[in-house]
């Protein structure tokens, strides 16, 4: 790991114009614990003017139409206690695994949509972040091990694409745009994709 601390999993690093901000959901986020005062100071510090894009990554998600079996895929409490920061921040994108599928949300906060995507020119779903609304969240799990099917009940209005199918996601920053692709290993398709942008759509 990049931290000195043997057993503190949570960094950050930059490259080009995408600040990341890496945590582990599996050590204490609880407030006042010594990585949510980092997460917090970590994300209050980036100058969005040389790095725009502020991208938060962790294994458990906040947002999963899976309902988990045994074990509930999303955490309430990792929940009320993390979601708030990203919003306060303007983190724009959130990616996370744990659940073995791929789905994309609404800009969305406390299971709300603040913001849908409108299609750009080439019919790509494209959120304005000009006037920034809440994260975007994407599960990006189908890497590996055997795939989580959804659920038959339907989805939840705040998820927008989903596929149980392994694959990749593959992602373009300039200074004003940032593009994502969800790809299929087998097919080498795209499967979603969308923007978001800061400038022009």
């Amino acid at each position: 790991m990049p931290a000195s601390g043997k057993d503190k999993p949570w960094y950050s690093i930059e490259q080009a114009s995408v600040h990341f901000t890496i945590i582990s959901t599996e050590h204490n986020w609880t407030q006042g614990s010594e990585q949510y005062e980092w997460i917090k100071s970590d994300l209050g510090s980036i100058d969005r003017a040389r790095t725009p894009w502020l991208i938060f990554t962790g294994h458990r998600p906040i947002y999963s139409s899976n309902s988990g079996g045994f074990l509930p895929s999303v955490d309430p409490d990792f929940v009320k206690s993390i979601e708030p920061l990203l919003l306060d921040n303007k983190v724009d994108l959130v990616l996370v695994g744990h659940v073995h599928n791929y789905e994309r949300t609404c800009a969305v906060f406390d299971n709300e949509c603040k913001g849908m995507p409108k299609k750009d020119k080439d019919g790509i779903d494209t959120y304005d972040n000009r006037n920034y609304s809440a994260p975007v969240y994407a599960v990006i799990g189908m890497a590996g091990f055997k795939l989580d099917n959804f659920s038959d009940q339907g989805s939840n209005a705040w998820s927008l694409s989903r596929y149980a199918e392994f694959g990749y996601v593959r992602v373009h920053a300039t200074k004003e745009d940032l593009r994502v692709e969800f790809v299929n290993s087998t097919t080498r398709e795209v499967r979603d994709s969308f923007r978001i942008t800061k400038g022009h759509i």
